[in-house]
C-alpha cells in the first residue's frame, strides 16, 4: 500500500501526515480550524514526551519558502529511510530553525515521527 503523505504548514513547523486508504487526514479533524487541532496535537504531543521546550510565545513564524521546501524534503528522506509500521496515520515533524531547540547539521531541528 502506498503511503499518501499531506502537508501542513503551521507557522512555526511543517507537518507532514502519513495517510492510508483507511485513515485519512479527514479523520483528524473535526468542526473548526484543522490547522489549529493540528496545531494543538502537535503541540500537545511534543510537550507529553518532552520532545522540546514550547513556549508558544517564542515561536517565530517562517516565512521562508526555501526552507520550507528544504524541510519537507528531510521528511521524505526521513520517512523513506523509516517507513511506518502502521496503517495509520504517523506525524513527520521538523521545526523550522528555532531559537530554543538543538539545530542539526543542516540548520533544522530533528524529524519527529509519532
Amino acid at each position: 500500500m502506498k503511503q499518501q503523505l499531506r502537508y501542513i504548514d503551521l507557522s512555526w513547523a511543517v507537518v507532514a501526515v502519513c495517510e492510508s486508504e483507511t485513515f485519512t487526514w479527514q479523520n483528524l479533524v473535526r468542526e473548526g480550524n484543522p490547522i489549529f487541532k493540528v496545531e494543538q496535537y502537535v503541540l500537545g504531543y511534543m510537550s507529553f514526551w518532552h520532545l522540546a521546550f514550547i513556549d508558544k510565545e517564542a515561536l517565530v513564524p517562517c516565512e521562508d519558502e526555501p526552507l520550507r521546501h528544504a524541510a519537507r524534503h528531510k521528511i521524505e528522506r526521513y520517512i523513506a529511510e523509516h517507513p511506518p509500521v502502521q496503517p495509520l496515520p504517523r506525524f513527520y515533524i521538523v521545526l523550522l530553525a528555532q531559537p530554543f531547540t538543538p539545530l542539526e547539521a543542516d540548520g533544522m531541528t530533528q524529524v519527529y515521527q509519532m
